[in-house]
Order: structure tokens, then C-alpha cells, then sequence
């Protein structure tokens, strides 16, 4: 073969290559059934009258049943026990009317004006069709319950399945979120970057995974890799249109790093022979959320060794496309999975 043609060849490889795309797109998800109702609990509240909050509650309680009484028991808890019913009233009246409370009140209105909050029930609805297809037998809610609190949770399921979604997570980055106390944690700015509305369904979808999928009571630290990995996998699956920086709940810039240390990243673990490591606390460090990781340059990421554990799923089901998401899920033999996937970091 002359070299004309050798040249020819490799052209036509590469092109041929050009034209293969970079991912399989999403499967068509439109004949799937899902559907979701939205309540909205913080309007009902916030519209309570003072000068009625007994029979106000009463309301409540007819109007959202079984969510009344997980709010009033959990997260504002009127009726944990010890309080008669007059404090009860004297509580729920100073939560009305403290400045905070109102204050959030009208950040979340302002964000969230009806033609948002309908956005965001299509892209949770879509996401959750996604999760039917790849999950067909998983539980799945059907009831969507928009509240305010003071920054209790931001997303949880309730009863048969029903999700709560407190919108006092999700103000937008211009709401100054350590104003209110810097020192607690989750005001933290790693933490308070993701509290905006692009975040929502990324974190309503974790509750709901979470829930399916609950992590590892213990092993080694391939295994939590691999767990979160998963969770990461899944989570671009349901929602394929969310940026995978949203998914890693990192900036633009940390999710560029993590690309591009790949293999310092994995280096960096068997360096310090950390993949088989078994120790809770250095696991609980390693992989939940923090301002950097451990052990690696200030500009990486929390979690950076999570980008590691999606790589190794991803290669897996490539390496054994006939595994489904209820298989691939079910092993949790973490090293099992790495050996299968064929890993190379790149």
C-alpha cells in the first residue's frame, strides 16, 4: 500500500470517527407513564390569618392531609408532644410574622412566579419518565409539595412516595445565604452555590434515588465509589439535559478539573492505597460534600473522587451493555465493577 494511500485511509478513519457521536442519545420517553401533581403548601401557609389559627391549621390539615401533619410534627413541630394547643398557636404565629420568615417568603415568590414553578413540574415529570423507563418497577411519587421552612431540608419523600420541596433552598445566587448565620454549615458558599432554582430537579431526583438506592452500610471505599458513581450515572440518565456540573454540584471551573485530573485523581488513590481503604471517617471525607478533597490542590472539588466512580460505571456498562440499570444498580461489589469496567483513566 502506498503512502498516498495509507494517508487516505487514516483520513477517512478519523473522519469516519468525526462523525460517530459522543454519546447515545436519550431513549424517547414520551409513551411512558408518569404524572405529578404540584400542592402548594407555602402559599397556603403564608395566607394563614393570624386572628384565625386554629381553624387556619384545621385547614391545613383537611386541604394537605398526611403533608400537614409531617410539617407540623417535623419541620415546624407544633405537635411534638409537649406543647398545649395555645402555644401551639403562639409558635405558629411567630413563625408567620418573624422577618426572616417573611423575607423568605417574598424571595421565593419572586422566583418562583407560577410560570416557574410549572417549569420546573415538566422537567421533575420528565426526569421521573426517565426513571420509569430505566427503573420500571421502582416506586415513584406522584405528588409534588412546594413549603417554607427555615432551612430545614431541601427535598424529602413522605408517606407512599410524595415529595417535599422547600423552596428556601433554591432563593438563587443573588440571595446572600451567609448573611443568615455563616457559621452554620449549610450556608457554607460550596453548599449555598447549588441553592438555586437549575438545582431543584438535580436534588429532588437524588431524594428519590437515595430512597431506592440507599448507600452502603459499609465496606471499603471502592465500594462507595462505585456507589456514588452510580448515583451520578443515573442521575444523567434521568435528567440528560442537565449539565454535569449541576449533577456534581460543582462550579463550571471544578468540573473542567475533574475532567482534566482524571488520572492525577486515581494516581493520587493508589498512591496512597485509599481505593480499599475502610476507615469511616476518611470515606465520609473523601466522598461527601466539602470545599475541596482531601489530600488534593485547593482548586479541586468536594467529592472529586465521585467523577472517579461515575468514570468506572460509565466504562462498565460499556464494557457489558446487556446489564440493566436494576442489575447494575443490585451489585455491590464494588471491586467486582471496577475489574468488569475495564477502567483506564484518561
Amino acid at each position: 500500500m502506498n503512502a498516498k494511500l495509507i494517508l487516505w485511509s487514516l483520513f477517512l478513519l478519523l473522519s469516519l470517527s468525526a462523525c460517530q457521536p459522543d454519546e447515545v442519545p436519550p431513549p424517547d420517553v414520551s409513551d411512558v407513564p408518569a404524572s405529578l401533581e404540584v400542592l402548594r403548601f407555602d402559599r397556603a401557609l403564608m395566607a394563614l390569618d393570624t386572628n384565625d389559627l386554629a381553624g387556619g391549621i384545621a385547614a391545613l390539615g383537611d386541604r394537605f392531609g398526611e403533608f400537614a401533619n409531617v410539617y407540623f410534627t417535623h419541620i415546624i413541630p407544633l405537635r411534638r408532644g409537649d406543647f398545649s394547643p395555645a402555644e401551639q398557636l403562639e409558635i405558629m404565629k411567630a413563625f408567620l410574622t418573624f422577618p426572616l420568615i417573611t423575607e423568605i417568603d417574598s424571595a421565593s415568590t419572586a422566583q418562583f412566579p407560577p410560570a416557574e414553578i410549572e417549569a420546573q413540574r415538566e422537567a421533575i415529570l420528565q426526569a421521573l419518565r426517565y426513571y420509569r423507563y430505566y427503573l420500571p418497577t421502582a416506586p415513584q411519587p406522584d405528588t409534588l409539595v412546594f413549603y417554607l421552612a427555615q432551612f430545614e431540608l431541601a427535598a424529602f419523600l413522605y408517606g407512599d412516595g410524595n415529595l417535599g420541596v422547600g423552596l428556601d433552598f433554591f432563593l438563587g445566587p443573588d440571595y446572600n445565604y451567609q448573611r443568615i448565620d455563616a457559621r452554620e454549615a449549610i450556608f457554607s458558599r460550596y453548599l449555598a452555590r447549588t441553592y438555586t432554582p437549575a438545582h431543584l430537579p438535580e436534588k429532588v431526583m437524588r431524594v428519590v434515588i437515595e430512597d431506592y438506592f440507599p448507600q452502603p452500610r459499609g465496606g471499603s471505599l471502592i465500594d462507595y465509589l462505585i456507589y456514588e458513581g452510580k448515583k451520578l450515572y443515573l442521575l444523567d440518565k434521568v435528567l440528560p439535559a442537565t449539565p454535569d456540573s449541576i449533577l456534581h454540584e460543582v462550579t463550571a471551573a471544578q468540573m473542567e478539573w475533574l475532567r482534566e485530573n482524571e488520572v492525577s485523581i486515581y494516581a493520587h488513590l493508589q498512591k496512597e492505597n485509599l481505593l480499599y481503604a475502610t476507615e469511616a471517617d476518611l470515606i465520609r471525607k473523601l466522598t461527601q460534600p466539602a470545599p475541596t478533597t482531601p489530600g488534593m490542590p485547593t482548586d479541586s472539588p468536594g467529592q472529586a473522587v465521585n467523577y472517579l466512580g461515575r468514570r468506572i460505571v460509565e466504562d462498565f456498562v460499556r464494557a457489558n451493555p446487556d446489564v440493566t440499570m436494576e442489575e447494575l444498580l443490585a451489585e455491590e461489589d464494588g471491586q467486582k465493577i471496577l475489574a468488569a469496567a475495564r477502567y483506564k483513566p484518561r
